[in-house]
């Protein structure tokens, strides 16, 4: 691909006319992606061509995707990007319905350590689904301003029976793929909770940012990054050894084995940095404290949101 030749442009060749022209409509964005919403069906096309030319043009670091959460990731891609085409027509601005807006939006979701974290992404489009905003101002939930620009309804505004709020996946396109995706999610998180699988997922979709350079730099930033928290961990686990703290000879191993891999240089940083919660967890909860508790307390279980 010629330096020239913009992954966007890609995908705009690659699709069939219909959904070409579609994109090229909207003539408030850099980037376009249809406006008004064009429906499932088409939506659903333009999903799937982005994630195949984005995948053989900005393919996985080596490495970043285990063999068995191939198909997964791949199906998961799809559906984010499906939910995310339809977030964008239906609740934001037209100029906003463009490749780099779909980049920050997906790059929005974040993989989390305890059941109770929600990452930016899944806030995003809880909007929709509850109809609440989070207010960090007011330090809880408000009722959330999206309008639906298809019919002019606010999910705030559609109660239920039970008196909760928001759209169902019958009721919104954008529900529909957004669970679906999260569907895929449960899966893998049922296999493997630990699995980075939101930094597989949306990998791919920074290369629709618009400088491709910035991509490579983040690269660079992600290796310092990395090589910082490898080395607090390193202090922090001889510091616990020198103030006598006492570590089960498995924890030990376990520990000096996850320590080594995090320094592995010839190893992708999306694969190493998915290590850095469990060598964490293991250097802080797998010490003797002398007032220790029920083994159950204190401990965290992985969730990915």
């Amino acid at each position: 691909m010629k330096n020239e030749d913009s992954i966007y442009e890609v995908f705009l060749n690659t699709i069939d006319e219909d959904l070409r022209s579609m994109c090229k409509k909207n003539g408030k964005a850099e980037m376009p992606f249809p406006y008004p919403y064009c429906g499932e069906r088409d939506t659903e096309r333009l999903a799937k061509a982005l994630v195949d030319v984005l995948e053989k043009h900005s393919p996985d670091i080596p490495g970043l995707v285990p063999e068995q959460y191939r198909d997964d990731v791949h199906e998961a891609r799809e559906l984010l990007a499906a939910a995310s085409l339809a977030l964008l027509s239906l609740y934001f601005p037209q100029r906003d319905n463009c490749a780099h807006c779909m980049a920050i939006l997906i790059g929005m979701f974040e993989h989390g350590n305890n059941p109770r974290f929600k990452s930016s992404g899944v806030r995003m489009f809880e909007q929709v689904t509850t109809g609440m905003k989070y207010s960090s101002e007011q330090g809880g939930y408000i009722l959330s301003r999206f309008v639906r620009s298809i019919d002019y309804k606010r999910p705030c505004d559609h109660v239920h029976r039970d008196g909760s709020r928001g759209f169902t996946a019958d009721e919104d396109d954008a529900v529909m793929f957004y669970k679906r995706y999260l569907k895929v999610q449960r899966r893998v998180f049922d296999t493997s909770p630990r699995f980075n699988f939101e930094l597989c997922v949306k990998r791919p979709f920074e290369a629709l940012s618009d400088n491709r350079e910035n991509f490579y730099c983040m690269e660079e930033k992600m290796e310092i990054d990395l090589a910082t928290k490898v080395r607090e961990l390193q202090d922090r686990y001889t510091l616990n050894f020198a103030q006598a703290k006492e570590y089960d000879l498995l924890d030990k191993l376990m520990i000096d084995a996850l320590l080594a891999y995090l320094r592995d240089g010839s190893v992708s940083i999306a694969a190493r940095e998915s290590y850095v919660a469990q060598t964490e967890r293991l250097i802080d909860g797998a010490v003797k404290l002398p007032c220790a508790t029920s083994p159950k307390e204190g401990t965290g279980v992985d969730r990915i949101s």
